[in-house]
Formats: C-alpha cells, sequence, structure tokens
C-alpha cells in the first residue's frame, strides 16, 4: 500500500523539480507584466489561472507527497502574493482569479498524489 513518501524515481526528480522552479517563474512573469506589453490569450481567464496552478501543484505534490496540504496552501498563498503584486504594474487584482487559482492548485494537487500512487503500484510488483 502507498505510503506518503514520494515514488517517483530517482531521476525524475531533478525534471520535476525544473519543471516546478520554471513554472512558478513563468506564472508570475505572465501575471506581472502590464496588461499592455503582453497579448491576452483567447479563451477564459480564470480557466487560465485554473490550468497554470494546476500545473504548478502537479509536480510540487509529486515530490512532497506527504506534505499535499502545506504545498498547494503554498500555491494557493504564491497565486495570493501575485494577486497583490499586481496593481503595482498596473494590473488588477480580483478574488476570482485567486478561488480560480485554489481550484487549480485542489486539482492539480489531487493530480499529483494520483500519480505518486500509481508510480507507488508499480514499483510494488
Amino acid at each position: 500500500m502507498p505510503t506518503g513518501r514520494t515514488h517517483v524515481p530517482a531521476r525524475w526528480r531533478p525534471f520535476l523539480m525544473g519543471a516546478m522552479l520554471g513554472l512558478a517563474l513563468l506564472i508570475a512573469v505572465a501575471m506581472l507584466v502590464p496588461a499592455q506589453v503582453m497579448p491576452q490569450p483567447a479563451g477564459s481567464d480564470k480557466l487560465h489561472h485554473m490550468l497554470a496552478f494546476g500545473a504548478l501543484s502537479v509536480p510540487a505534490v509529486m515530490l512532497y507527497p506527504a506534505r499535499i496540504i502545506v504545498v498547494v496552501m503554498g500555491v494557493i498563498v504564491f497565486g495570493g502574493a501575485l494577486e497583490l503584486a499586481q496593481p503595482l504594474t498596473g494590473r488588477f487584482a480580483e478574488g476570482a482569479d485567486l478561488v480560480a487559482d485554489g481550484i487549480g492548485a485542489l486539482v492539480g494537487g489531487g493530480i499529483g498524489l494520483i500519480v505518486n500512487r500509481m508510480l507507488a503500484a508499480r514499483a510494488a510488483r
């Protein structure tokens, strides 16, 4: 039965850490660059927030499944900090964006946990 420890192969860890840090940087730039500088992608802004913060949570939870609550809360706090910083760059902070960040972080955290458990089951065979 899977435990709270990570079952990610050691060779994957640097990639997952790089993905996590790279996504965090990409999200920060996308959320803090003035809207006039960066073209707005098509589609729902809230969906973009959910996808971005979900993608950030997946590798983080895969690396630290025993700390899923701390990881997901950290991702949500990161989103909140970026929302608070947006008015400094001529953008608008929105509570609905933070809610979308939180939903994405929760879903991504769940996906990361499922993948970790699948890797544990595979290792047990």
